[in-house]
């Protein structure tokens, strides 16, 4: 498996967001566990969203909060970070800091005026098939709540943020 750089991973953001993002669910995946239950999903032929666009990372550690400001800035209507059960991670304990960095991401999403239940946080392991599909389901409800109107004043929200820093 290989280690993308930023540049790499921000580019599969632009590219699976590219043409009709407001109709995709983003979701960074760690490539141990949540990957691997997708995969079972897949294996096992249990249904969930066609809208799913999957983005495998080492570790739900991995993923900077500047994948998930790109992938809402491009349209992005939902996107989830999944990563192993805490106390399971194949980094020790790389999912705390994900815990931690995904709720600093909902505050700054609140502050902003973001919100913030469109950025969820699930741990899915190899073997939560069935959790998978359910989650991808709960999120293809909440996709299709989001509004035209609501990803574009994102977008601009973000715009303007990106001017203040």
């Amino acid at each position: 498996m290989k280690h993308f750089t930023d540049v790499q991973i921000l580019d599969q953001i632009d590219a699976l967001l590219a043409e009709n993002p407001e109709e995709k669910i983003l979701a960074f995946a760690c490539n141990w566990c949540s990957y691997a239950g997708a995969d079972y999903a897949g294996v096992s032929r249990l249904q969930y969203p066609p809208t799913v666009r999957l983005i495998r990372t080492m570790c739900s550690g991995r993923v900077d909060e500047s994948f998930i400001r790109r992938g809402f800035a491009k349209g992005a209507p939902v996107i989830l970070v999944s990563g192993c059960h805490l106390g399971e991670c194949h980094y020790i304990n790389a999912n705390h800091s994900t815990e931690k960095r995904i709720q600093r991401v909902l505050k700054k999403m609140a502050k902003l005026g973001i919100r913030p239940e469109r950025l969820q946080l699930e741990w899915i392991s190899a073997a939560e098939g069935i959790r998978f599909a359910d989650t991808m389901h709960r999120l293809e409800t909440l996709r299709q709540e989001v509004t035209h109107q609501e990803i574009a004043e994102t977008i601009e929200l973000l715009a303007n943020d990106s001017k203040t820093e």
